[in-house]
Parts: C-alpha cells; structure tokens; sequence
C-alpha cells in the first residue's frame, strides 16, 4: 500500500513541475516515451556513436585529435559535473586511441593562478591518460576562443580534423565555433561531435 501511495505522489508531483516549468501537455509524453525507450536501443545508439568516433580516430591516427572543451570550477577548486562528464569521455577515448593526442582547452580562471587546461590535465592523469598524450590551449576563455585557439594549434601541428568532446546542451554551438574559426583561418580540418 505505501509504495502504491508514493507512486501516486511521484505522478502528481511530476505533472506539477511539468506544468510549473512550461513543459506543457504535448512534451510530457514525448519525454516519457524517451524514458522508456528499451535499453538495448540506447546502447545500440551509444555503441554505433563511439564505432563512428573511434572509426574517425583510426582513420587518421596522427593527424586527428581529441579536443576537450574546458569548463569553469567551482569556487573551491572543485571540477563541475559537465567537466567531470567530459574528462570521463576523453579519457575513455584517449585509453583506446593512445597514439591520438587530446587538446585540453580553457584558460585562466579568475579565482586560482591554474588554468582550467590545467585542472584538465590532472583530471585526464587520474583517469589514466598519460602526460605526453595531452597538449594544452590555455588562453581562452569562451567557446569561441576555444574555438579560434584550438583551430590555430591543430593548424600548426598540421592535423587533418578532431573530435570534439562537450556536452549534448553544448555541442551544436562548440561545432559550429570551430568550424566556423576553421573557415576564417583557412585550415582543412573536419570536426565530428564526441558526447559526453
């Protein structure tokens, strides 16, 4: 009877805060359908995800790299959540591709003499990444500048393209920045999105 009782809660409480953050009566059961979709078609789709980020990796071992995409810490040092889920995903592809380099760009933060490349450079340590697999972009300090920075290093170190590694929320917007700064600064690079 109680858990009875503490579903109907967790309904109702649901259909308020869709109501209270505008999701309104159309999204509710769009999202309730993704949450239910099967789990073996969410691994599917993660599975045929990293085949094709792995694929672009291989095909270009030297000349291809993985960027990460830095994210401001909180005020005790600590890392965020996003940057956390983004070193956990680099990190990953950095263990199967060891001869493919990662970027870790992010510049100064405004609190501690360290650089969020830096704190990513610890960050990709703890996971097992090692020091000489990493090369660090710690001017910037938006994702344009992310962007602009990353393009010129890879330019300069004659890369044929990288993955790029954010967040979903993130992605669109990082891809389009370094395309776009590829475009500006006349350097043939392909970019392919690498989600965290």
């Amino acid at each position: 009877m109680r858990i009875h009782t503490f579903r109907r809660h967790r309904r109702r409480t649901h259909h308020r805060f869709a109501a209270v953050a505008g999701v309104g009566l159309v999204a509710v059961p769009a999202l309730a359908a993704t949450a239910t979709a099967p789990a073996h078609e969410m691994r599917t789709d993660v599975r045929q995800a990293s085949s094709t980020v792995s694929s672009f990796l291989w095909g270009d071992v030297t000349r291809r790299y993985i960027v990460v995409l830095g994210a401001r810490p909180e005020p005790n040092g600590q890392l965020p959540g996003v940057l956390q889920q983004r070193l956990d995903r680099a990190a990953g592809l950095a263990r199967r591709h060891p001869v493919n380099r990662v970027v870790v760009s992010g510049g100064a933060t405004w609190w501690l003499p360290v650089t969020e490349a830096q704190f990513m450079n610890v960050g990709l340590l703890r996971r097992g990444v090692p020091v000489w697999q990493m090369v660090n972009e710690d001017r910037s300090t938006s994702t344009v500048e992310n962007a602009q920075n990353t393009v010129g290093m890879l330019a300069g170190m004659g890369a044929s393209g990288a993955v790029v590694v954010t967040n979903q929320f993130h992605m669109k917007r990082a891809l389009k920045n370094f395309r776009d700064a590829a475009g500006r600064q006349h350097a043939d690079l392909t970019f392919r999105p690498a989600y965290a």
